[in-house]
């Protein structure tokens, strides 16, 4: 479907993809709401999501936040002049899809794999567990993994906080997060193809000062410095921890480990007694 701009009116639609923490401005790996990637990184890191719906191989399309509002604002000079000039009117609003995947692409298992690089220098001081996920595609199999993953854990933990005669939240807590998790769903499984060309086009009509002041060409963009200011801009600005705290992280994070493979060991012996029982 064509929507029509009948009365030539300047207007203009941009559309950016996820839209991650900031590059540079006002401060590399600035953040302060937990959508998108930042609620996954933020739930993976402290160990509260251990299993979630990713594809590795399909592009993430992230874009920074300063560089967004800048390809923005970059727009609305262009859509101005273009309609300054009576040549360049048209009845069909232009285009301007914001994106990284045709410039510089990134696989969701870059950038875990670069999160979990970040975890291991400095993990968080709050985690309640170590750090441990498993991708899954299929909807049912998720399913069984987030029963065993989360809400079985989640039923301990409750009965134990019952049992301490507090109130019970973490079956709560799962519940609303894997609501957002389904939402997101069908945008985690597959790939997405976008056409770029009206944006790339904009940044070449651009001169050199106003790319350094309005920059946002992802051509190649350092994604290994953006995803380890995305770690510690989530750690400084969703967990509220400050690299000052490194040293006892790192010592809770060994225990937290240890006991994670305890568990692993319990688990698998568990596993071995019912298959000895059964033949």
């Amino acid at each position: 479907m064509i929507l029509l701009n009948q009365h030539n009116l300047p207007i203009s639609v941009f559309r950016p993809s996820i839209i991650g923490c900031t590059n540079s401005e006002p401060k590399p790996g600035w953040i302060e709401n937990m959508n998108g990637p930042s609620g996954i990184v933020s739930g993976v890191i402290i160990g509260f999501l251990r299993t979630f719906a990713i594809v590795g191989n399909n592009i993430t399309d992230i874009v920074p936040a300063d560089y967004t509002v800048n390809a923005l604002i970059s727009v609305m000079w262009d859509t101005v002049n273009r309609y300054k000039d009576p040549n360049k009117i048209s009845n069909e609003p232009k285009i301007y899809n914001f994106v990284s995947s045709v410039e510089s692409p990134l696989t969701w298992s870059e950038y875990i794999t670069e999160i979990v690089n970040q975890y291991n220098e400095a993990p968080p001081l709050q985690s309640m567990w170590y750090i441990y996920f498993i991708f899954y595609t299929n909807f049912w199999v998720g399913k069984i993994l987030r029963f065993l993953l989360h809400w079985i854990p989640a039923a301990f933990i409750d009965l134990s906080l019952i049992l301490c005669l507090k109130n019970p939240k973490m079956l709560k807590m799962y519940a609303k997060t894997e609501y957002m998790m389904d939402m997101l769903y069908i945008f985690c499984t597959r790939q997405w193809v976008f056409d770029n060309t009206n944006i790339r086009h904009l940044w070449s009509l651009l001169n050199e000062e106003d790319r350094k002041i309005f920059c946002y060409s992802l051509e190649n963009f350092d994604w290994k410095s953006y995803i380890k200011n995305y770690y510690y801009g989530i750690r400084e600005h969703i967990l509220q921890e400050s690299l000052g705290n490194k040293t006892k992280a790192l010592t809770k994070n060994r225990k937290l480990f240890w006991l994670h493979q305890m568990c692993i060991v319990l688990f698998c012996f568990i596993v071995l007694k019912i298959c000895l029982i059964f033949t």
